[in-house]
């Protein structure tokens, strides 16, 4: 079972981060065209699309997730019906966004708000909610190959219209902003095709009980993604609204881009490893399936733990290389503190599934909403004080608190039936923090070295304790 979760991660994560990799690549052709000024507008405008996105689909996904699990003789039936909800919902949500971004773009952009919002609230409007469903089809599924292609040409596409936009047509952060809406018009396409194969066509005339029935179960978790957001890109937001220069948001935004280009990059093990963590969920009271769950859980942390520590130990050196704006270059120890922050997400996964597939949908705001507010408080409280570098500090402690409270919440205590340790996996995390920072002005030699030696520590101890838990390969 390992080995299919990181065969599916592979797929999922190989064709993603591909043009993932070649738009990290182009970083040298952009950012000589671009100004701090140029990624603080960016950054606002992308954390208030990202607030939408989440806000949009409601939090369906759960009960979609749980319906094709638990009914796959007729979960298109109940799909039919929450995706005609869903399109009739889009409508009036995309108009209601696009009015919002009209009004609160950052005035360096006034003469260009209306592109911004039109841009913005378009894909909301008309592709979001097709892409849902067709993406959690195919997760649930196990189908990686269509996500997979549809990341790889939607990625390269949007790599490649960056470069034309910003290095050739020199349209600073609109450049980004066309190419998204462009990219989104072809990851539609794919997710039409999707929905077409599968007759999964909305059903405009649902059944009013079984739309009060989901939003019972999906509104609790709204908070729950919406925390996502307040965790990943509210800090521009608070930055932008306590007053720091839009230049200062741009140095942070360059900063906590490379926490956002990991997090997009771990997603691929989430989409693969989701559907298997429901497949042992539903072996309750298996001794032998919860051992399994937390030997995955342990293997991906580790995993994360080397992946993590080793980008902040060389992000002196990857901003040197990649950011061709010595003002820009000058943020890359906030993206060390952000970067080993996002390591927390296997820790989290196990929690969030159990609770997830227990229904107790309830529970999840005590874990990404109370992060999520605390982040943004401890941002109001702490920016003015000590300067926008705080915003990074807070962001660490609050995913630290995603990814480990859940551990301690009375609900998760009842239903798990093996300790994973959180408080040692945690201090772990900090170590590793404290011990990157320190090296990360250390000589390229002593970073190949340890660079090295993690490697070889990190083989020793997935194959010791690969052997110790017996996993089944």
């Amino acid at each position: 079972m390992l080995r299919k979760l990181l065969s599916h991660a592979a797929i999922y994560g190989l064709a993603a981060q591909v043009p993932r990799l070649a738009g990290v690549l182009a970083l040298p052709l952009i950012t000589q065209y671009l100004t701090p000024t140029d990624y603080g507008v960016a950054g606002v405008v992308t954390a208030y699309f990202a607030a939408f996105v989440f806000l949009h689909s409601l939090g369906f996904s759960i009960v979609l997730g749980n319906s094709f699990v638990k009914y796959p003789a007729r979960y298109q039936w109940i799909w039919r019906q929450l995706y005609g909800f869903l399109t009739g919902w889009s409508v009036f949500f995309g108009l209601l966004v696009m009015g919002v971004f009209y009004f609160v773009v950052p005035a360096e952009a006034h003469h260009d708000r209306l592109a911004i919002a039109v841009l913005n609230a378009l894909p909301i409007l008309l592709f979001s909610t097709t892409d849902l469903v067709s993406g959690m089809y195919c997760q649930l599924a196990q189908r990686p190959l269509p996500i997979a292609l549809r990341s790889f040409i939607v990625g390269t596409a949007h790599v490649l219209l960056n470069i034309y936009f910003i290095a050739y047509l020199h349209l600073g952060y609109m450049g980004w902003f066309y190419s998204a809406f462009i990219s989104a018009l072809i990851g539609f396409i794919f997710s039409f095709y999707i929905v077409f194969e599968q007759k999964l066509w909305p059903i405009l005339r649902y059944k009013r009980q079984r739309i009060l029935h989901t939003l019972r179960v999906s509104l609790p978790v709204v908070p729950h993604h919406f925390a996502n957001f307040m965790l990943d890109t509210s800090d521009r937001l608070v930055l932008d609204t306590v007053g720091v220069p839009i230049r200062r948001i741009g140095l942070y935004n360059v900063a906590s881009s490379f926490g956002i280009y990991f997090m997009s990059a771990s997603f691929a093990v989430v989409q693969a490893a989701t559907p298997v963590y429901m497949k042992l969920l539903a072996q309750e009271k298996s001794p032998e399936a919860a051992l399994q769950m937390r030997s995955i859980t342990y293997s991906l942390q580790l995993l994360f733990f080397a992946a993590t520590f080793l980008g902040s130990l060389w992000m002196k050196e990857v901003f040197s290389l990649l950011i061709r704006n010595e003002e820009l270059q000058q943020a890359y120890p906030l993206a060390i503190i952000i970067l080993m922050g996002y390591n927390f997400r296997p820790m989290y996964l196990a929690v969030g599934n159990l609770l997830t597939y227990h229904e107790h949908t309830n529970k999840l705001w005590r874990i990404s909403g109370v992060a999520g507010i605390g982040n943004i408080v401890l941002n109001f409280i702490l920016v003015p004080l000590y300067g926008f570098e705080m915003a990074a500090y807070t962001t660490f402690a609050a995913l630290m608190y995603m990814g480990y409270s859940g551990y301690f919440l009375k609900a998760y205590k009842e239903l798990a039936q093996l300790p994973y340790y959180p408080m040692a996996w945690l201090l772990a995390t900090m170590m590793l923090l404290l011990l990157a920072y320190q090296l990360r002005e250390v000589h390229m030699l002593v970073k190949a070295g340890i660079t090295f030696l993690t490697l070889l520590a990190g083989i020793a101890l997935y194959m010791q304790y690969r052997t110790k838990a017996k996993w089944q390969v």
